[in-house]
């Protein structure tokens, strides 16, 4: 199956917040706020203060204009002021002068809590969600990660989960935060000169007529921008895990174009984004400007005329640029909430994927398996119109090496897949000692069977770490033990540091059959009931591969165990062979009756060695080829 994105909101109007799809988002994702809401509740009593500081930050110098300056008398309702620190200008000078410092510095303090607390809280739940989705990852089955590129979730993981707080923590605080501010002021405002107050509230309709025009084609170009950045990524993750073969081919001319293309696109899809912005900003700038313009000139006639005291007109001159700015905020905020709304539908994709094999609710944990294993009947399809298996039977006793063969396509790897449940048949039923695999958890099915990957999978851990992969707590002498009927002991004690010595990425400090040995080292310490062996003699020199074969009998006596093969020096070690041709079990036997009696198989070792044998003749020529198999 080709990998591919999976992104079936992609081709939906980018250019709008949909609140259905972020009511779904909350749902899913807001559980993770519960365990934060003492941080919380601190957050949103900062916000309620700060608001409060910045509606008191310019009273002392209204105050100090109007009535220390301009030597007004003060009114009654701030006679206090007089009382408590006399008639002395310098003194009031001084006074006022200080509670504009203490004012600006709590305001300075609390914005301090407030953010500090929202990063610890933005943290906490960005790790929270990012270990969910990993661990909902690691449960779904392979057909779905043999369905998403790889590039594409590790962006999803990495840079869309950066957006996600925005739509559970920076929006609804952002929200809460401009309403009341938004209504504080206006309040206020009206009070002061509700003359002024409407002169200031016209600007704003106008704002939001601008913001949503131009806010519908920046949100198209931040979501275009966003899916051409998956696809870079993806490439870029394609591109590093194929570059021996992209040199090997000499194709670097062909991959660079493809990456100037799409690199290109998302720049292109950036600059019209940051053009937008820019745009969407000076309109902002400019309604600021006149509406500031219009209560300045209005406010002045009125002070000149002696209406309001000048001290009134730069109060309001203040609270105008606070009104503002958070209504221009209030109506971009749709972008940013536009623009997380994409992340957020990514990310709820991967949680709300389910996976195609599921546990039974009665599930029941794996006893050891004696090894009886039997295909009944079983129908398999990886999609519609590609059938695998078509009412497949077949029987293995315990204790019993079954080499599987067949042409590529046959189901090799197909069977493999179905007997370690990554994927489940249509039809039919696959038992172990006589009990439907469905019955099992999937981790205890798992843990009664050794699978040996023909390509060696190693992490970018030590030595030691690796082969216990295999059998969590494993003891020192069991990877020795593994290590050495593996053939890999003798080159480990002569690395740098020995068991303890760091697997690069990809394992490029090893060489192929060192990092095939270590694989089957891996293997050979979990001692399952179950054998699963994907050709594993590949990458090793002749002398090693006998060696390995060696230990390979020792591992898998009294186990039932399938080699997937296609060497027939692999092949004829089997006690068995089953010929899969067109999902079918064409022939089950030892190799010299399949040579004789099975076509298939015949055609198959004819192609291997380049014979083309006589089997109406039994004559000793033919006995020597059939023994060198």
């Amino acid at each position: 199956m080709s990998k591919q994105d999976k992104s079936p909101r992609r081709n939906e109007n980018p250019d709008r917040v949909r609140y259905g799809t972020i009511i779904r988002i909350l749902k899913v994702f807001g559980v993770h706020l519960k365990n934060q809401w003492k941080l919380l509740a601190l957050a949103l009593s900062g916000l309620v203060f700060s608001v409060a500081m910045n509606l008191l930050s310019p009273w002392p110098l209204k105050l100090i204009l109007d009535y220390v300056i301009l030597k007004h008398p003060f009114p009654e309702k701030a006679a206090f002021v007089q009382n408590w620190l006399g008639t002395d200008p310098y003194t009031l000078l001084m006074a006022l002068a200080m509670a504009f410092l203490v004012l600006q510095l709590t305001d300075s303090f609390i914005s301090y809590v407030f953010k500090v607390g929202v990063m610890v809280i933005t943290a906490r739940i960005m790790n929270d969600i990012r270990e969910r989705i990993f661990a909902h990852l690691q449960k779904l089955s392979l057909s779905f990660h043999e369905s998403f590129r790889s590039g594409d979730l590790v962006y999803r993981l990495t840079s869309d989960i950066h957006e996600l707080p925005l739509l559970l923590l920076g929006v609804p605080l952002n929200i809460f935060y401009r309403l009341i501010t938004i209504v504080a002021y206006i309040g206020l405002m009206w009070v002061m000169e509700w003359r002024l107050a409407l002169i200031a509230f016209s600007v704003i309709p106008i704002m939001s007529y601008f913001h949503r025009r131009i806010g519908s084609g920046l949100q198209t170009a931040t979501q275009k921008k966003r899916s051409k950045e998956s696809d870079i990524t993806s490439l870029i993750a394609e591109n590093v895990t194929a570059m021996a073969l992209v040199q090997a081919y000499g194709r670097e001319d062909l991959q660079q174009a493809r990456f100037v293309s799409e690199n290109r696109q998302s720049l292109d899809s950036g600059i019209t984004a940051m053009r937008l912005s820019k745009v969407f900003k000076r309109i902002s700038d400019i309604l600021v400007a006149l509406g500031t313009a219009g209560v300045v000139y209005y406010g002045g006639t009125l002070a000149m005329a002696g209406t309001i005291l000048p001290g009134t007109l730069v109060l309001f001159a203040a609270y105008l640029r606070k009104l503002y700015s958070p209504v221009d905020k209030f109506a971009g905020m749709l972008l940013d909430v536009a623009k997380a709304q994409v992340s957020g539908e990514r990310l709820l994709e991967l949680v709300e994927s389910e996976s195609d094999v599921r546990e039974a609710p009665n599930a029941a944990p794996a006893p050891s398996f004696k090894g009886l294993l039997e295909f009944r009947n079983v129908d398999f399809a990886y999609r519609k119109g590609i059938e695998v298996f078509n009412n497949l039977n077949f029987i293995a006793v315990p204790g019993e090496t079954v080499a599987i063969v067949g042409h590529s396509g046959a189901g090799k790897s197909t069977f493999v897949s179905l007997l370690l449940r990554f994927y489940d048949p249509q039809a039919g039923q696959i038992l172990i000692d006589g009990r439907d695999l469905r019955e099992f958890t999937l981790k205890s099915l798992r843990s009664r069977m050794t699978v040996l990957m023909q390509e060696a999978k190693l992490f970018n851990k030590t030595v030691r770490e690796n082969i216990e992969f295999g059998k969590a707590g494993a003891t020192e002498e069991e990877i020795v033990r593994a290590a050495t009927l593996a053939q890999a002991h003798d080159f480990i004690i002569q690395m740098p540091e020995g068991y303890d010595t760091m697997i690069s990425e990809g394992g490029d400090n090893l060489s192929g059959g060192q990092l095939q040995r270590l694989n089957i080292a891996r293997a050979i310490i979990r001692n399952t009931p179950i054998l699963i062996l994907d050709e594993p003699a590949t990458a090793l020199d002749a002398k090693v591969e006998a060696k390995i074969h060696e230990a390979l009998a020792e591992l898998t006596q009294g186990k039932t165990t399938f080699i997937i093969a296609h060497k027939f020096a692999t092949i004829t070690r089997a006690g068995k062979t089953l010929v899969l041709e067109k999902g079918q079990p064409a022939a089950f036997g030892t190799h010299e009756q399949l040579l004789n009696n099975s076509p298939a198989y015949r055609e198959l070792y004819e192609l291997q060695l380049g014979l083309r044998l006589d089997y109406a003749r039994e004559d000793d020529t033919q006995k020597d080829l059939v023994a060198a198999g």
